[in-house]
């Protein structure tokens, strides 16, 4: 069957143009920021209280500020119904759930909101926005409709601009609206380029991970939250089992382990992230890693030759985004409904 009778049979909710439209979201943010709260305490450690796709951001936020010049600011995702961060009046909190029902934020929520006033959510709507309204709290309301792994434009560029306006100046907001503009024209091009209905680049690699068990690796100063992204892309859109390990660490165990069982490493394929701003050591480490496994494994080491850091970042996620799309049509689903995450959903609040 060709790719586009594919599309057509199979992408019953409209993935496929979602993600060819991703690049809008980043033009909207931008206008939605602008118009947005910020916080007025300069406290640059933060936690962001989400789960899922509305957690992914806070993370690739934290990768981003260690990677320039501001990396000062401290981001700790919380993933939980109660926090494991102190937290006191200066704690600069933000509130993440793309639906807004997200009954394990909304409970930390209830934990933080007696201890700071320097509260901020972002959601398309639902109790969140309408408790924060409540309790007197400032929302960034951004686009619904889309599944929250859909969304990461939006709770992503939002959120760093609104993170620039706190703790930069005016000209330095300025100047990443204008470089995110760039950004968007780069992204709106690989669109364009992964959004072709014949043979892609994306599509091509999703067909080498049809019926392979994938595990993503990358270095914990750099692209542990892209691999972050793309094992769950690939488990939410695909339905395809995938891990992710970090750099050293895996390097202290994990590499002792492709083994056995032998009719499971034989169906493995192991991808390394790549960046140029990893340790010079990590930078060894990933090829002597590449050179240990590939010995026996199906190994790919991926690296995006863009100048900036951001680029980089974005440059393999999106390209993720599509090859799990493309997985998921490999694998004969449609990738947007998770109904064994609603059947859980369900049992958990019967």
């Amino acid at each position: 069957m060709k790719l586009v009778e594919k599309i057509e049979q199979l992408d019953k909710s409209g993935m496929f143009n979602h993600l060819k439209n991703f690049a809008n979201q980043l033009h909207e943010s931008i206008e939605i920021a602008r118009d947005s709260a910020y916080f007025l305490n300069k406290n640059k450690n933060l936690i962001l209280l989400g789960i899922g796709g509305s957690a992914i951001a806070g993370d690739l936020l934290q990768a981003y500020f260690r990677n320039n010049r501001h990396a000062e600011v401290d981001i700790y995702v919380n993933r939980n119904y109660f926090l494991f961060k102190n937290v006191d009046e200066k704690t600069n909190i933000i509130v993440s759930s793309y639906s807004g029902n997200t009954e394990e934020t909304l409970s930390a929520y209830d934990y933080v909101k007696g201890r700071t006033k320097n509260i901020i959510g972002i959601t398309s709507g639902g109790r969140l926005k309408e408790i924060l309204r409540k309790d007197g709290y400032p929302t960034i309301e951004i686009p619904k409709g889309l599944q929250p792994r859909e969304a990461l434009g939006y709770s992503f560029f939002t959120l760093l601009l609104v993170l620039w306006k706190s703790f930069g100046s005016q000209k330095e907001f300025e100047n990443i609206v204008q470089h995110l503009n760039e950004l968007y024209e780069f992204l709106l091009n690989r669109g364009n380029e992964y959004s072709q209905k014949e043979e892609n680049k994306a599509s091509s690699l999703a067909k080498q991970i049809k019926n392979k068990i994938l595990i993503v690796y990358a270095c914990e100063e750099t692209l542990t939250p892209v691999a972050m992204r793309i094992k769950a892309q690939i488990q939410e859109n695909a339905k395809n089992l995938c891990f992710f390990g970090t750099i050293p660490e895996m390097n202290h165990n994990e590499i002792n382990s492709f083994r056995y069982p032998e009719d499971i490493i034989s169906k493995l394929k192991v991808l390394i992230l790549k960046d140029r701003n990893d340790h010079p050591k990590n930078q060894k480490r990933i090829e002597a890693t590449y050179s240990i496994l590939s010995k026996s494994l199906d190994v790919e080491i991926v690296e995006s030759k863009e100048n900036d850091f951001l680029f980089r970042m974005f440059d393999i996620l999106y390209f993720f985004d599509w090859v799990s799309f493309y997985l998921a049509l490999e694998n004969n689903i449609d990738p947007t409904p998770i109904p064994i995450i609603t059947e859980l959903k369900n049992f958990i609040q019967s």
